[in-house]
């Protein structure tokens, strides 16, 4: 086998183990942390994707750049949109009756 052909294999055996650690974790009582850890094994899939398959890893930085810029807007609109939800009152829900918004 080509050295590329053996790394892409490579990488393609490293996906498909995170995917079984994915659907493991699915299956596993993990609280609140089920949710970071399926995303934290989902961004690193898609960097290996993004490295391996796009050739990323080699391209112009233009292009780097072109491939990263998004992923901070999305990161900057994450944090404002957070921003804005954590600092909105607490109100209760227009259709509670009177007693039940009043916590009795």
């Amino acid at each position: 086998m080509k050295t590329t052909t053996r790394r892409l294999f490579g990488v393609w055996l490293l996906l498909v183990l995170l995917l079984a650690i994915t659907v493991g974790t699915a299956f596993l009582d993990l609280g609140v942390w089920n949710a970071p850890i399926n995303l934290a094994i989902a961004a690193l899939k898609a960097l290996l994707i993004a490295v391996s398959f796009m050739h990323l890893a080699r391209a112009a930085a233009v292009l780097r750049l072109a491939a990263a810029l998004p992923i901070g807007i999305l990161a900057i609109l994450f944090v404002l949109t957070h921003g804005d939800y954590a600092s909105r009152p607490r109100l209760p829900a227009a259709w509670q009756t009177p007693a039940a918004a009043a916590g009795r």
